[in-house]
């Protein structure tokens, strides 16, 4: 990461605000094309909608947030998903989103990296995580130990006519920190 660059941390209780400024963030990544749940030009009100969403499942345990700056002005995020019952071994990363304009400057790899070390944390023994296809972002998740093993052939679809595959990444987690 850059020098001067913002440190992640952990939410552990989201403070009056986050929801508002987490849906402000998704809407600037997604009008930027980041491929995380929306395409450019959707309701605002509807992201702002899953964003209020979002932290409510933070408040309640649900999920996991690590935040790069501050909760009310967030440069990126990435959440992490316990799994429960038959995959309580495992935790679903999800909506890794940083700001346009900090984007390549290793923002996206330290949320990344602070959430695998939050997976150990809360004693998941594997990462899994869909990557839209059509983007830099299997690779991005290949090059940062996530190994691909299968696709959802079609399994999004942008507009009529174009959809696109979900590659599907697993990673294991030791407690070596590897």
């Amino acid at each position: 990461m850059s020098a001067g660059a913002p440190v992640t941390h952990r939410v552990a209780t989201p403070q009056p605000g986050a929801a508002e400024a987490l849906g402000e963030l998704w809407i600037a990544v997604t009008e930027a094309g980041g491929a995380v749940d929306f395409v450019p030009g959707a309701d605002p009100g509807e992201i702002r909608a899953l964003a209020a969403a979002t932290i409510d499942d933070v408040r309640a345990g649900a999920a996991h947030m690590i935040v790069a700056g501050e909760q009310t002005a967030p440069l990126g995020t990435v959440l992490l998903v316990p799994g429960r019952g038959l995959v309580a071994h495992r935790a679903d990363v999800q909506r890794l989103m940083v700001r346009p304009d900090h984007q390549g400057t290793g923002l996206g790899t330290a949320l990344l990296a602070a959430a695998v070390e939050l997976g150990r944390e809360i004693g998941a023994e594997l990462l899994t995580l869909g990557a839209r296809g059509g983007t830099p972002l299997p690779a991005f998740y290949a090059a940062r130990g996530f190994a691909e093993y299968g696709r959802l052939p079609g399994g999004v679809r942008l507009a009529p006519g174009d959809d696109r595959d979900i590659h599907l990444f697993a990673r294991p987690l030791d407690r070596s920190g590897r």
